[in-house]
């Protein structure tokens, strides 16, 4: 199985590097295999915290959510592995070429701690949750083969035999589908199907000629006497043959029909266990559900009830694995040849190697206590409201002049949505929010929370001027093209929802086709960072071009509550990407101010972002510094309108002047939120335009401060200013709310995939403004049909070709509005 490569050529092919990997020594892999033991416990908390929010909070399946975190740990490995054994295969080092037995990759090292980490962490999570006996003698026999591999020995061929995880990673991730839906679906299935094929190729074609050959070296190394331990090889050899037998009896099984599956796949019971070492306990609540989720309490503890009982406890094994690495460095293996030398060993043990296992494991046990502790006070915008004299929270909203107290409202959206209308007029986010439920309905629900006369006439917005009165509402439901809009809606996804066997609110959610195109996206920005962080050049264009791409496609979504039907998707996963704008202030800017009143003076905030360089709309004073907003004033204002706007002068100015712009009314953030709006913002700061000059000489460092976050502001605006801010629809105006949303916008790139995925659906301005908790891979096909009802009841509707023609009117919309009002041919 040794490749016909020479050392000169191998050396050459194998200086590509993974992404992920980084230059493990061979003193530093024992730590490394308690790092990976310590990542593994912090990855399933992170994973397990988020099935929960997956599944939500009354899901029957909420209990799977610990062996989802479990099984996404074993497919993050599996995957990592199976790179790794590629490479191997493909591209091996010089050294291990020159000497298969003991010569020393780094590549290997790396794979091979791992490799021993993640088994020793799956060994006692499969113990702790009953698994088979089988299984945890599988996992604990390959850590120990990983650890003694770390020698070095076998660096070659030991990293070949990781693409048996293959195998594993089909299984895994069939595991996980089974879990958070079910058995039957088409990719279930198919991965049920593929599984045997995947086993047989890796596991038996591949593995056994691997093995003999294998066995081969090992008798030899044996009869030459030059093996550094007799002892570690007879084990390898061992557990060579048992895996083997393992492999046939699985392959035999399988083909019988009897579905028997490896035990490298970590099997946990369908019951919980009564007890759970391997999660630190935090939970992090976004307000409060009224039947919370219960698990069997721990055999003989007390329980605590002032915790949500979904929240595991401490975890010892990390200590203790750690401990064992620690050891194993220090001694070795030598203790294999004499037993009592490892007492002398232990005497001698320095303890200061415990420092940086030991700092990192509190490091995280602090912040996920700490997270504990204060994460709702931090992320409120699923706050009650405010505490009113009677002790008692209520949160105020003005729907069409009628006060509102919805602090006792289980809203479907959730929590957030109905807290942006807090203290002010929520006519307009209300009626742009719910097109799938008639007006009877609708207000039937919401005439229960209705203010009485008394406390009302007291009741007052955060600001007087947040009145509602641009649109007229009177009649509004009864109007034929409101009545055509919503019937077409409600007749698209009908259909849609009984096909997949959903609600019809879900039916407007992200397709499991987008949330794979999303989780994809992600995975090519991460791997892209470590190359970016090493100043790779072709880095400076495609990584913030990346996070743009995410960004337009999950993250504009999330935050207009059209990615998920549960709520705590959509208001968590946006901070996993604050590079355009801080969550909370994109509420503010673009959810309660620009939809809801799309380009109104003195309502809409983006007509004023730079009022002092640009002048797009007849609201905004003229100043000499127009004259060249079309030249010199359009690409500076593009370039920094992320970086130094939207990031920064906007938020301080919201924070300072309790507006957004002047014109969105800001409540001032409790002290504990304006700390960590504080903090995420220094972290802003730095993970942009401070870590460059630590990291690379001042003129590249300039260049990485400089370029992307101006490419990345190129890419946002392109995809936002085109829309809006054209002749036709910049001082359009309607009193009808939904021929308002269609009149200010302007479509192009109609049915072109490329303005679609590169926008994140912005091109459909239109459909989106009509319709902004639709996900937007749904609008491509709501297009035609709003079209059709637009040019039936007379209503404008604009679109251009692509995105030149689109640039091409804005661009002369900017140099109109550059010229002096009033001066002729210009009395605007």
């Amino acid at each position: 199985m040794m490749l016909l490569l020479t050392p000169e050529l191998g050396e050459e092919v194998a200086k590509t590097s993974l992404p992920w990997e980084v230059r493990v020594s061979k003193a530093d892999g024992y730590d490394y295999v308690f790092y990976t033991i310590a990542f593994c416990v912090v990855f399933q908390i992170i994973a397990r915290q988020i099935s929960l929010i997956v599944l939500g909070p009354n899901s029957p399946k909420r209990g799977v959510a610990p062996r989802v975190g479990t099984k996404l740990v074993s497919v993050l490995f599996d995957l990592i592995a199976v790179a790794g054994g590629l490479k191997e295969l493909i591209a091996p080092e010089a050294a291990v070429l020159a000497d298969p037995i003991y010569g020393y990759s780094s590549h290997s090292q790396f794979h091979f701690s791992l490799a021993a980490g993640y088994f020793a962490w799956a060994a006692v999570v499969t113990a702790i949750y009953r698994g088979s006996k089988l299984s945890i003698l599988h996992h604990t026999i390959c850590c120990l083969v990983y650890m003694f591999a770390l020698t070095p020995f076998m660096h070659h061929i030991g990293n070949i035999y990781l693409l048996f995880q293959a195998s594993s990673l089909v299984i895994d991730t069939r595991s996980v589908g089974k879990l958070l839906t079910n058995r039957s679906t088409t990719t279930n299935v198919t991965l049920k199907f593929i599984h045997p094929f995947v086993f047989v190729l890796t596991r038996i074609l591949i593995g056994l000629p691997l093995s003999v050959v294998f066995l081969k070296d090992m008798k030899n190394l044996l009869a030459s006497g030059e093996a550094h331990s007799d002892n570690v090889v007879y084990f390898f050899i061992a557990v060579n043959l048992l895996v083997n037998v393992l492999n046939i009896y699985w392959a035999l099984g399988m083909a019988l029909g009897r579905n028997e599956q490896p035990s490298c796949s970590i099997n946990a019971e369908e019951k919980q266990a009564s007890f759970n070492w391997m999660d630190i306990g935090f939970n992090v609540s976004f307000g409060t559900r009224e039947t919370p989720h219960k698990r069997p309490r721990a055999r003989g503890r007390k329980g605590n009830p002032s915790k949500d009982n979904t929240a595991p406890t401490f975890s010892a094994p990390v200590a203790i694995v750690g401990l064992c690495s620690v050891i194993a460095k220090s001694i070795h293996l030598d203790f294999l040849q004499d037993p009592n030398i490892i007492m002398d060993e232990v005497k001698k043990l320095d303890f200061t190697s415990f420092k940086t296992p030991a700092l990192f494991s509190l490091g995280c046990y602090v912040f996920f206590k700490v997270f504990q502790s204060f994460g709702s006070k931090v992320f409120n915008e699923a706050g009650p409201g405010v505490i009113g004299a009677d002790n008692k929270p209520h949160l105020y909203t003005r729907i069409r002049g009628i006060w509102y107290d919805l602090a006792g409202f289980d809203h479907p959206g959730g929590p957030v949505a109905l807290y942006l209308a807090n203290g002010r007029d929520g006519t307009a986010l209300f009626e742009s929010h719910h097109y799938l439920i008639t007006h009877k309905q609708l207000y039937g629900v919401l005439n229960k929370y209705k203010v009485p006369e008394n406390v009302a006439k007291d009741l007052k917005t955060i600001d007087e001027r947040d009145d509602g009165a641009h649109y007229v509402w009177d009649k509004y439901e009864e109007d034929p093209f409101t009545l055509d809009i919503k019937k077409m809606i409600v007749d698209h996804f009908t259909p849609i929802a009984k096909a997949r066997g959903i609600s019809l609110r879900e039916a407007t959610k992200a397709t499991p086709q987008r949330w794979f195109m999303i989780i994809s996206l992600m995975a090519m920005f991460f791997a892209s960072l470590p190359f970016y962080v090493a100043g790779h050049w072709w880095t400076l264009i495609a990584t913030p071009q990346l996070a743009w791409i995410i960004i337009a496609n999950y993250w504009h979504d999330g935050l207009h509550f059209s990615l998920s039907c549960d709520w705590r998707v959509n208001a968590v996963l946006p901070y996993l990407f604050p590079w355009l704008s801080s969550p909370w202030m994109w509420y503010h800017q673009h959810v309660i101010g620009h939809h809801a009143y799309t380009n109104v003076d003195h309502k809409d905030p983006d007509l004023a972002h730079a009022p002092q360089l640009m002048r797009e709309h007849k609201s905004v004073k003229w100043r000499p510094a127009h004259k060249n907003q079309h030249g010199w004033g359009f690409y500076f204002v593009w370039s920094v309108a992320v970086g130094l706007g939207l990031q920064v002068l906007s938020d301080v100015r919201a924070n300072l002047k309790g507006a957004y712009n002047n014109v969105v009314p800001y409540a001032k953030l409790d002290p504990a939120r304006l700390y960590a709006h504080f903090l995420g913002r220094i972290f802003y700061v730095i993970s942009l335009f401070v870590w460059p000059y630590l990291a690379f000489p001042f003129w590249k460092a300039l260049i990485w401060a400089v370029v992307p976050i101006a490419t990345f502001s190129w890419s946002f605006m392109l995809n936002s200013q085109i829309n809006h801010l054209t002749e036709h629809c910049a001082h359009a105006s309607s009193p009808h709310f939904l021929k308002h949303q269609v009149i200010t916008a302007q479509d192009f790139g109609e049915g072109r995939w490329w303005p679609t995925f590169f926008s994140g659906g912005l091109n459909m301005q239109v459909e989106h403004h009509m319709f902004p908790c639709v996900n937007h891979c749904h609008l491509k096909s709501l297009q035609p049909k709003v079209k059709a009802l637009c040019e039936k009841h007379d209503v404008p509707y604009y679109m251009v070709s692509g995105y030149r023609e689109a640039l091409r009117t804005h661009l002369k919309h900017t140099e109109e509005m550059g010229v002096r009002p009033f001066s002729v041919g210009h009395e605007h």
